[in-house]
């Protein structure tokens, strides 16, 4: 039960975390500055949190681990860059149930193809209906919520196909992010140290981002010093030390389809109130109605 409770509060972390990158790369006009501030501060942060707790001399065992569980810092930069170039393009609901999605699709094919590792699990007929819930939901709070915000027009019309290729970049980075907990959550496990395996994949994402050339010393002085930076960078390593921690305790599928819950409760908040300055747009009844059926599809694909 216990664990269960961590990764619903790893959800709303995640939620929090996509807003406060969003407003943080607003305020310094820089997606690359804001990532590298909150890599800087998250790596900082678990840095500081393996020394406490005693886990420092475990990095060493880094070096023996196979090199494909050591890339998964790589896709979980692609997915947080992506969450925040989305968020002000599609908004806070869409921008966490979009790669919600790719996320569940993503940990049943690893289970039903035993990918990277993962324990087999047959593909039953429940778990295809499950499924066929979870599009359903999708498609009323994402596409039939929006239609009804807003009115048809020619100019509309045209940004379908732009709005369509954003939908599907927030679905593969879904895919991505469950590639990132896969690899970090066996690394923790083989090493016996999940916040060192979240150290690491901050790591690898700080080295790419020093190459991207982050900007110049007066944004990233200014960066450093807003609140922004230490709350999205304390709350990014949190959450991959909490899926580090719970993908070995209940599995890539259990722990994706109940942070998920986590997740749409925070984002539906963001968008409700506005938080972290994010543009305010009230939750209709259409995306409640979307996000509980989708909810009951995970509980169809995961539960029974």
């Amino acid at each position: 039960m216990l664990f269960l409770i961590i990764a619903l509060g790893a959800g709303l972390i995640l939620a929090a975390q996509n807003a406060i990158n969003a407003e943080l790369s607003a305020c310094l006009k820089s997606l690359i500055a804001a990532s590298f501030l909150g890599y800087v501060v998250g790596t900082l942060f678990l840095l500081l949190l393996t020394i406490i707790i005693g886990d420092f001399s475990k990095i060493a065992d880094l070096f023996s681990a196979p090199l494909w569980l050591l890339t998964g810092g790589l896709f979980g930069l692609i997915f947080v860059t992506s969450c925040i170039i989305l968020f002000p393009k599609i908004g806070a609901v869409e921008t966490v149930m979009l790669p919600t999605l790719g996320q569940i699709v993503a940990g049943m094919l690893f289970e039903t193809v035993g990918w990277f590792n993962v324990d087999i699990i047959p593909m039953t007929l429940l778990r295809i209906v499950g499924l066929m819930v979870l599009l359903l939901g999708t498609y009323i709070a994402v596409v039939l919520a929006t239609k009804r915000k807003t009115l048809a027009s020619r100019t509309q019309n045209n940004q379908a196909s732009s709005r369509l290729v954003l939908r599907l970049w927030a679905f593969g980075a879904g895919v991505l992010c469950t590639v990132q907990s896969t690899f970090n959550g066996q690394l923790g496990n083989l090493i016996d140290s999940p916040t060192v395996s979240a150290l690491w994949a901050f790591v690898i994402g700080l080295i790419v981002l020093v190459f991207l050339k982050p900007n110049t010393w007066q944004v990233l002085v200014r960066g450093i010093k807003m609140p922004q930076s230490w709350s999205a960078g304390v709350a990014g390593g949190t959450f991959v030390t909490l899926m580090s921690l719970l993908i070995p305790k209940l599995g890539p599928g259990l722990t994706v389809s109940i942070s998920t819950l986590g997740v749409m409760v925070g984002a539906m908040l963001v968008q409700q109130f506005g938080l972290f300055k994010s543009l305010r747009q009230n939750v209709s009844m259409t995306q409640v109605i979307g996000i509980l059926i989708m909810l009951s599809g995970i509980i169809l694909i995961k539960m029974f």
